[in-house]
């Protein structure tokens, strides 16, 4: 049985369980951690339209941190060892970058899949490239696609939705 056909069948059993087939059209659902939205429902057919969110944890992919995304604000819930170096293993070292600080912050819905806020970022010197001097929050944009699985900073950075949190 194909990947499609398998994933199908169990949404059918989870909304069949959910008493999905009472909600009206509008109404929001949750199946899988993720919200849908009942977009129609005639002849015992019910179509289904993912509402996205941030919401949720998910993992910068290229140094396995972890972020808790919960409304307007993302904070860093594991910093894998090791992961980083010059400016962001200093930024770590002097608790910049921490498990429980916020990331991002006043993020914002600007479109579909599309949200906008700021992030924390590392100040230093330039004569001093790989030593921070402190933090600073700017303007930065995400972008989701549209699965709802993977999420895309303006600065190039990926982060793949996670069931997480886990535990080390």
């Amino acid at each position: 049985m194909n990947k499609k056909v398998l994933m199908s069948l169990v949404l059918l059993a989870i909304i069949g369980t959910s008493g999905v087939f009472a909600q009206r059209v509008g109404e929001s659902v949750q199946l899988g951690g993720q919200t849908y939205r009942v977009e129609s429902s005639s002849n015992g057919r019910v179509v289904l339209q993912l509402v996205p969110s941030l919401d949720g944890n998910w993992v910068f992919n290229s140094v396995g941190w972890e972020f808790a995304f919960s409304g307007s604000t993302a904070t860093i819930t594991y910093i894998k060892p090791n992961s980083v170096s010059g400016l962001y293993l200093d930024g770590v070292n002097k608790g910049y970058y921490k498990v429980g600080a916020q990331y991002y912050r006043n993020l914002r819905s600007t479109g579909n899949l599309t949200w906008s806020g700021q992030v924390l970022y590392l100040n230093f010197n330039t004569s001093s490239p790989n030593v921070a001097t402190g933090t600073g929050y700017g303007d930065t944009t995400l972008t989701m696609s549209p699965d709802g699985q993977t999420l895309t900073s303006n600065t190039g950075s990926v982060f793949t939705r996670d069931p997480g949190p886990r535990q080390y």
